[in-house]
């Protein structure tokens, strides 16, 4: 525990130095390049204000009457140095631990970027993976070399309130993170490391009841990645990650993960502290590419309870082996690609069940010529689960030999022809879809079933000298499942008319949809839905005389009306929803 404190310390002493030294080279290298004044200072952006109103008849209200968000974006260039600046703010801002409101900084300078504010960074998939971060961040790009360090709170404190209950839903820790990413990339070869690191600050709550279930935690994660081409044809990639956590950094040496061992093909040198637990991912592919087909074959395997604190969701214990070919043919006229793989859980042996799941999917794309497009997907998806009792001598489970299946399968194809000449356009589009799942146990003898079809056509006309453009469809769905049928069947149309040379752009566009429900004893229900929406924008352009004017304003306003019919124990409603916005570029 020492050496990884004083591990830590110096990874955060370098990201720090590492930080410090650009903004010093920043500095130096803008008086050595001698910024050029010639193109002197430039400024744009744009502000945008918007609100939105709502009532219902019939029903509660389902959402705020009024509600209100500002943005905007300024982008100031002074002497060839770049310096992004952005914000948003809303009355919808909430005791989350991630803010709404927020503000950002990005200036840039050649190969060199810096970020201030509220941003977000990627090193890998299972390290810091496009978690936000309030605080300062770099990337250089110099040649062959990419390197990215960020440093800043990635979780606000949000403390517990003892008269309110779900505020314990909220609670969280400030938490505060730092890491690097070295990578270097020659001729589609490229290694790189990435480190991360982050800890809560167990005094930024002040109060924190016997119950409560947040704890502070530490986390240090770290990723190798290769990714290398062999001759002409064959490539390979890996990327191997290490996350070491600690649930409860409050605990010392006498942690709740004590008697959990870690989860890591390296568990013999990783092993569990009693505070701390090792995970590790791995992810591996190789392939071979050819003139006009490929093939690739791909591992990956997460350790079960994998945790990052640079991420904010992770799937875990799993193990996919996938194989994926394609092919090319016909003058690259038609497209064919599938793969298939097992997925595999349990990884650890410590569930009461395990899981396998085999997957097959197909592709084909046909582009005949350039006025036809047809395109067709298959994929069917099993499950299999067997369920392991836990051991107990004095209780028979009946369940003991309990196997799970569950199959999907599921079509879908596409048909577009679109034709016309200068003046007028028009379009067909004919999709269909078709999908069927089952469930199947040992423990009885009834199969569930469902199928689902869907079917859509559209036609679209679109007048070009008159800016006017009519479109209209319509849509059938049918979903059967034991004891249940349901039907949803409806058109729809939309007109769009731009005028004063298009500064000036309208919509009007309406549904009109049947629900119809038998269930078992020929006992139905339907009920229908009539939506509508008008639209508008007003985009005026400055007169000839006015070119050298800059400034640019878009205002626009659209108002929507939802009505339900009344059905079997469901009343009928209506729904108004409004909407003003406000663009100012310039």
């Amino acid at each position: 525990m020492i050496r990884a404190t004083l591990y830590v310390n110096a990874l955060k002493s370098g990201v720090l130095l590492l930080l410090g030294c650009v903004c010093n080279y920043g500095l130096h290298a803008q008086s050595l390049d001698q910024l050029s004044l010639k193109k002197g200072i430039t400024m744009n952006g744009s502000i945008a204000a918007n609100t939105v109103g709502y009532a219902a008849s019939g029903i509660d209200n389902r959402r705020d009457p009024f509600t209100w968000y500002a943005s905007g974006n300024l982008n100031i260039v002074a002497f060839g140095y770049a310096m992004p600046f952005s914000f948003s703010y809303s009355n919808q801002n909430r005791s989350y631990s991630q803010p709404f409101n927020q503000f950002r900084f990005a200036p840039t300078y050649k190969w060199a970027r810096a970020t201030f504010g509220t941003s977000g960074m990627t090193f890998s998939n299972y390290t810091l993976a496009g978690h936000l971060f309030n605080g300062v961040g770099i990337e250089l790009t110099p040649d062959k070399w990419h390197v990215s360090a960020m440093y800043g709170s990635l979780q606000k404190a949000v403390p517990y309130d003892a008269t309110n209950k779900d505020s314990y839903n909220r609670a969280a820790f400030e938490r505060k993170g730092y890491g690097t990413r070295v990578e270097y990339n020659d001729r589609g070869n490229s290694y790189g490391i990435a480190v991360f690191h982050a800890k809560d600050d167990p005094a930024s709550i002040p109060f924190i009841p016997a119950d409560a279930t947040v704890t502070p935690q530490e986390n240090l994660a770290v990723a190798f990645t290769v990714k290398q081409n062999i001759g002409k044809h064959l490539f390979a990639d890996l990327e191997y990650s290490v996350s070491a956590l600690n649930r409860d950094i409050r605990s010392g040496t006498k942690g709740a993960d004590t008697a959990v061992p870690s989860s890591n093909l390296l568990s013999s040198f990783l092993k569990s502290t009693g505070s701390t637990r090792y995970f590790d991912a791995i992810q591996a592919g190789a392939g071979y590419k050819g003139s006009f087909y490929s093939l690739q074959l791909r591992y990956e395997r997460v350790a079960p309870d994998y945790t990052t604190l640079g991420a904010y969701n992770v799937v875990n214990d799993m193990r996919n082996i996938t194989v994926a070919p394609s092919v090319q043919l016909w003058r690259n006229k038609i497209t064919l690609s599938g793969n298939a793989g097992i997925q595999t859980n349990n990884l650890d042996k410590s569930k009461s069940s395990a899981t396998k799941r085999w997957v097959t999917a197909g592709n084909i794309n046909f582009i005949p010529e350039e006025h036809w497009m047809m395109s067709g997907s298959y994929s069917n998806f099993s499950n299999y689960t067997r369920v392991r009792p836990l051991v107990d001598p004095y209780f028979n489970n009946q369940l003991d030999t309990l196997n799970f299946y569950q199959v999907s399968t599921s079509y879908n194809t596409m048909l577009m022809h679109w034709w016309g000449n200068k003046e007028q356009k028009q379009t067909i589009t004919l999709t269909g879809a078709y999908q069927r799942a089952s469930e199947n146990s040992t423990q009885s003898d009834s199969v569930s079933l469902s199928n689902f079809y869907m079917t859509n056509a559209a036609y679209a006309y679109n007048f070009i000298p008159q800016n006017l453009t009519l479109t209209s469809g319509i849509n059938y769905y049918i979903n059967k499942a034991p004891g249940l049928r349901t039907t949803f069947a409806g058109p729809t149309i939309s007109v769009a008319k731009a005028y004063y040379q298009q500064q000036l752009r309208t919509s009007l566009a309406g549904t009109y949809n049947v629900t119809k429900a038998t269930v078992a004893g020929g006992v139905a229900t339907s009920s229908g839905v009539f939506n509508t929406t008008l639209t508008a924008n007003f985009s005026p352009r400055p007169k000839k005389e006015e070119k050298h004017v800059r400034g640019h304003s878009t205002i626009g306003a659209s108002l929507a009306l939802l009505h339900r019919q009344a059905a079997t124990g469901a009343p009928a409603f209506t729904e108004f929803t409004s909407n003003i916005n406000y663009v100012y570029s310039f």
